[in-house]
């Protein structure tokens, strides 16, 4: 019999989705899959030779729990350039999202609250439930922006953090430095966390990113959680990271003294190695870019469909006008026409009449795959 814990944890959308969409490829069937949010590219050369290297002078050992000091310290220097100085104290390399599950742990006890902004990144709330924490999600305005006053209305005894994906996952959706202050306010005045997940930070389209840390370079109410995956398409590397205060950094440590030991040595050898050559991830950002800009042309002439443009990340978040839920919608198109989507309502329930589109695919891919959506729409009665 599993635990009750487990029990109320549903299992991943997107992941059982990707699983139907390779079964019907098996069947030699032509899928557009704008489904898992991953880059399309493979992990650059350089960056496998390098590790492969690595591998061959024998960095197959454990590493130290906290991660390699070289790449801590080069993730620090890298955020300093970028944020606020930063010191290699208050990193600690994880595999990607065990670093929402580390910083969970370090700073919630059974039944503590950590309030969730709708759309939300879909293992936000199930990451909770498994660390005995309750999410409590709310839904966004219109534009996907935050309403501070509903939000502070929802603070209470039990909270103990405010998650957010910045850039968003499933919108695209990027805060302002506005809106980070306000948050980060909230924070200070009532003494809770502002976890920020920037795993989409080298994404954006306009601008930079503004992140909590230029506010709150003590780290009293931050929490950074950032990685290699999207940056430099190294999904299957697992490699990310946490950036926080000096106790929060020991707790996490801690946990993961006793459940993973560390990350993978190899993936942190690779990671020093791309902190060196962001060449490489400037080109992906770019190819995005030019991607997004088709992705929103051809989603534009669809009939029935609304969008907000993204500013980050590389998903499209359209509203549909059909009468149909969304998970029956991503069902018939990927049935009748191979087009692989996720559902909306899988991020909450402001994401219902919504879908989610992965623009990391070929141009050729994306013009025809939105192409066949947009055939869908016009068939159906």
């Amino acid at each position: 019999m599993v635990s009750r814990r487990v029990s109320r944890v549903l299992k991943s959308e997107t992941v059982s989705l990707s699983n139907k969409v390779q079964e019907m490829k098996s069947r030699g069937l032509k899928i557009y899959n704008f489904g898992i949010g991953e880059p399309d590219f493979t992990t650059p050369d350089n960056i496998i030779d390098y590790a492969h290297e690595k591998a061959k002078e024998g960095f197959t050992h454990y590493t130290p729990s906290l991660g390699f000091s070289e790449l801590r310290n080069k993730i620090a220097a890298e955020y300093s350039r970028r944020y606020t100085a930063t010191s290699a104290k208050n990193v600690l390399v994880t595999p990607t999202k065990f670093s929402i599950n580390l910083s969970i742990m370090a700073i919630c006890d059974d039944d503590d609250e950590i309030l969730i902004p709708e759309p939300y990144y879909l293992s936000y709330p199930d990451i909770c439930r498994l660390n005995g924490v309750k999410p409590v999600s709310f839904p966004s305005r219109e534009d996907f922006s935050i309403d501070f006053e509903y939000l502070e209305g929802l603070i209470n005894p039990r909270t103990r953090a405010i998650l957010i994906s910045n850039p968003s996952n499933p919108t695209g959706k990027v805060l302002s430095e506005s809106d980070i202050k306000h948050i980060l306010s909230l924070c200070k005045k009532y003494n809770i966390y502002f976890i920020c997940d920037q795993i989409y930070e080298d994404l954006i389209y306009h601008g930079k990113l503004f992140s909590p840390l230029n506010l709150d370079p003590a780290l009293k109410n931050t929490i950074i959680l950032s990685g290699f995956s999207k940056s430099f398409a190294m999904t299957g590397w697992r490699i990310g990271f946490m950036i926080a205060s000096d106790d929060i950094i020991e707790a996490a440590d801690t946990f993961q003294q006793q459940t993973i030991t560390c990350a993978p040595s190899i993936s942190q050898q690779a990671a020093i190695f791309a902190l060196d050559h962001y060449e490489e991830s400037t080109r992906m950002r770019n190819e995005f870019e030019k991607r997004r800009e088709i992705a929103i042309r051809e989603m534009k002439k669809i009939p029935n469909i609304s969008l907000k443009e993204p500013e980050g990340a590389f998903y499209l978040f359209p509203k549909y006008d059909l009468p149909l839920k969304s998970r029956e919608l991503c069902m018939q198109l990927l049935e009748k026409k191979g087009v692989s989507t996720i559902p909306g309502s899988v991020f909450g329930d402001q994401g219902e009449m919504h879908f989610r589109l992965s623009y990391a695919a070929s141009e050729d891919d994306i013009i025809n795959g939105i192409a066949k959506i947009g055939e869908f729409f016009s068939e159906y009665k």
